[in-house]
């Protein structure tokens, strides 16, 4: 990032900043080499710091943690005691503290080629088939050749459609309904997050207006998917 589109950045309160930063974590929780977020927190009476882990907005709780000599420590640190908190390691991520007004823009890479998204989503249906014993069409639908920010968010749509369907897959009653409701899933990329069938084709658009921050959690994808069946 530079210096002018730092300046765009809003002021933000803390609670926000935790939300964005667990935001942030747990996307790179999933990534084979998660980069965590480093966290140095100022209490009223002390100060901490370490790669952030968890934020649990009911119990008013941040986890921190860090490793020394094979040696872990952890931190609790009360959100109410907090008055002011510094983040790094999280450039990749800026973009999210800014709520849409910053462009993201993924390292070169993190983009996969044509041809490495036909082979993960022709992996996808084979894992899927395994899960729900029933064979799925699964379909990028796009016009013409995807740019390079249209090729990595379908990259990271097809990890959002393997969880949805293996947590679909887990339930009888569910995997039932879906493999007598669906044979194809198409999706594609847009303006807000939708869901649309046609006899036994379910299209799912995904919404990356704010980039990954505004794509379907997979809870919310199966909940969707669900209230075809």
């Amino acid at each position: 990032m530079d210096f002018k589109t730092m300046l765009q950045l809003p002021v933000l309160d803390t609670n926000e900043v935790l939300a964005i930063v667990q935001e942030i974590a747990d996307i790179e929780r999933k990534e084979e080499r998660p980069r965590m977020p480093k966290v140095a927190i100022s209490t009223h009476s002390d100060t901490a710091s370490g790669f952030f882990v968890n934020y649990d907005a009911e119990k008013k709780v941040v986890l921190l943690c860090d490793i020394y000599d094979r040696d872990a420590q952890f931190q609790y640190i009360e959100v109410r005691s907090i008055s002011s908190i510094s983040l790094s390691n999280i450039n990749k991520h800026t973009y999210l503290l800014s709520d849409g007004n910053i462009p993201f823009t993924p390292d070169a890479d993190d983009i996969p080629t044509v041809l490495q998204l036909k082979k993960d989503i022709k992996n996808l249906e084979l894992e899927t088939k395994d899960a729900l014993e029933k064979e799925m069409s699964i379909v990028y639908v796009h016009d013409g050749t995807p740019e390079d920010l249209d090729k990595f968010y379908a990259s990271k749509v097809v990890p959002l459609l393997k969880e949805t369907l293996s947590k679909i897959a887990t339930d009888h009653l569910a995997k039932a309904a879906f493999t007598e409701a669906f044979s194809t899933i198409n999706f594609c990329l847009g303006s807000e997050n939708s869901l649309k069938r046609d006899k036994e084709v379910v299209t799912i658009t995904i919404d990356t207006s704010k980039g990954l921050k505004s794509f379907f959690k997979a809870k919310q994808l199966q909940d969707q998917i669900e209230k075809f069946l």
